[in-house]
């Protein structure tokens, strides 16, 4: 079972977020900085020391000098595991273990003035009641025309709810625009729009429902295990893909990925074969109500979630194209 990954939403914060940013990048500074600058110190104190041997407050310099220098290397290392015992329960552990440098190419960063239709990831099973359903965000993008039943249909950018075989149609910087006008954490995925075009042609599965599952369990790619190791969807580990420290839950333990692309192909590929292919393992039908009844048992707010973050992502298909 793949397990739906929680983020906690005070840390959308931008002032939180830029402190907590600033704060852990002075103190990765401090520990390549700080050591350096003491040791040069110590280096100094010791030639002082070899010249004029009686001198007792050269002796005192440097042991200070030994002891700030263990203290500034080991002080991030201490304040970095407190955080990661706290864990996702203290809201500013949470925060601080899921901080996301902004590593976009320039020419991907396109600022959503309107800030509209960003998600605010997301959901904890066990803190919804079975049976009830999440509120959609409000989107006022063009909902296409409808086709074939509950396809819709924008120019030929296709999205259907009920059949997620379906390919989009999209090209990769038609994704990326897409992504873009979505703004916020969409963003994440521009740098793999590529990646995610070439898994849709190449395993059938609609790049809409692929991004929607993988934004709900990976929080838009912000979650710890997204980051580490690649995995944006709780993937369990195999002998293809061992956990290398990945972490696990209580059904098993998390695999690593060599790069997201890497994860998305493999990704893809096991809702083809297992979910989306009659005669596949746990096939069901082809619409996330579907998917979700051997994908993640018991998660009944998963398909609302995946449809909606899908949804809003092909309503503004009508705003780029």
């Amino acid at each position: 079972m793949i397990q739906v990954l929680e983020m906690v939403t005070e840390c959308s914060s931008p002032a939180l977020s830029s402190f907590l940013k600033t704060a852990k990048n002075a103190l990765e500074f401090i520990q390549i900085m700080g050591p350096i600058l003491l040791i040069i110190s110590l280096v100094v104190s010791i030639v002082k020391l070899i010249n004029n041997p009686e001198d007792k407050k050269l002796v005192k310099n440097i042991k200070n000098s030994i002891i700030a220098t263990l203290l500034l290397f080991f002080m991030p290392i201490f304040i970095n595991a407190t955080m990661g015992v706290l864990g996702n329960n203290f809201t500013i552990s949470a925060c601080w273990n899921n901080i996301v440098e902004n590593n976009e190419p320039a020419e991907y960063i396109e600022a959503d003035k309107k800030g509209k239709n960003i998600l605010k990831i997301l959901i904890d099973q066990e803190k919804y009641e079975p049976g009830e359903e999440r509120k959609k965000e409000s989107d006022s993008g063009s909902s296409g025309e409808k086709i074939e039943g509950t396809a819709k249909k924008v120019g030929d950018v296709v999205w259907d709810s009920s059949d997620v075989t379906k390919i989009s149609n999209l090209t990769s910087s038609q994704l990326i625009a897409v992504l873009n006008a979505y703004g916020g954490n969409a963003k994440n995925f521009i740098p793999y729009a590529s990646g995610l075009i070439t898994a849709e042609h190449k395993h059938n599965v609609n790049v809409f429902f692929l991004i929607g599952v993988e934004a709900l369990e990976s929080g838009w790619i912000t979650s710890s295990i997204s980051r580490k190791c690649n995995n944006l969807g709780g993937v369990c580990s195999s002998s293809a893909h061992p956990s290398n420290g990945c972490g696990s839950n209580s059904n098993c333990s998390f695999a690593h990925f060599s790069s997201v692309n890497e994860f998305v192909d493999y990704h893809a590929d096991m809702l083809h074969k297992n979910y989306l292919t009659p005669g596949g393992s746990y096939y069901h039908g082809t619409s996330p109500s579907a998917v979700v009844t051997n994908y993640c048992p018991g998660c009944s707010s998963w398909p609302g979630n995946v449809t909606s973050i899908a949804d809003g992502l092909f309503n503004k298909v009508s705003s780029v194209l």
